[in-house]
């Protein structure tokens, strides 16, 4: 490390200066990342330690790790002014389609599960994962891993989402004061590449958007689309300086 000092946990510090090589693009996409060994000498942590920060990129969708030949750069995150998004069911509406929802996963999630870093919670704090696969006329368009505090939507768990999409449900159950979206073009894994039926080198878009209520987390939700079936567009009222949605009709979207 560089000798700051910082409350920051080791881990916390190691991810932070991995994501600025990332950032500044010294680690460009596709660079392969030093091995666990190599980096907790770099480091002076453990491989434990490395491991876990290494992990919680992977989560947050920034490192790749592929079985057999080791974790790569996926690319930078980026800021993007999207607002107001509309609801996947109101998309497929918009297109004409059939809008259906296939309920992968939805439970507490344990005490070590990595996914709980999505809300950086309390450890005695309960969180909700959600996993969703949406669907146009038939075909997948869109996965959803969705991450909630249970605190702020206590009756998450006894929702049916195929019938509602958590969307409009927790617009209706929630308050929200501030919403951030990053997007990005990412590679993903044999699971998700066998729920959404695309190849191997289909890239897809991440849309990762939190939610707080006056600083408290509310939600964590990350939405991948194949690239082909999928295209966000916004319009920008430069007066107003507000966003306005543009949907793309059909499958092409």
């Amino acid at each position: 490390m560089d000798g700051t000092v910082t409350d920051q946990p080791l881990y916390e510090q190691i991810k932070s200066a991995i994501d600025r090589r990332i950032e500044t693009e010294e680690w460009p996409a596709n660079y392969q990342v030093p091995s666990e060994e190599d980096l907790a000498s770099e480091f002076g942590a453990s491989p434990l330690t490395v491991r876990r920060a290494l992990r919680e990129l992977q989560t947050d969708g920034v490192l790749l790790r592929i079985q057999g030949r080791g974790t790569f750069v996926i690319g930078p995150r980026m800021q993007c002014a999207v607002f107001n998004l509309p609801d996947i069911e109101e998309e497929v509406a918009l297109s004409g389609g059939a809008h259906s929802c296939r309920v992968l996963q939805h439970s507490i999630l344990g005490r070590d599960s990595p996914g709980r870093n999505m809300l950086q919670l309390p450890p005695e704090e309960t969180v909700f994962h959600s996993r969703l696969l949406h669907l146009e006329d038939g075909t997948p368009i869109q996965l959803e891993d969705r991450y909630v505090n249970a605190s702020e939507a206590p009756a998450y768990l006894e929702q049916d989402f195929s019938r509602i999409t958590p969307h409009n449900w927790l617009l209706r159950e929630t308050t929200v004061t501030t919403v951030d979206n990053t997007i990005r073009a990412i590679r993903v894994d044999e699971d998700i590449r066998n729920h959404l039926q695309i190849s191997e080198n289909q890239p897809c878009l991440l849309l990762d958007r939190s939610t707080w209520r006056e600083g408290i987390p509310v939600t964590r939700s990350r939405f991948i689309y194949p690239g082909d079936r999928y295209r966000l567009r916004s319009s920008h009222e430069a007066r107003s300086n507000r966003i306005v949605p543009t949907p793309s009709p059909g499958k092409g979207r």
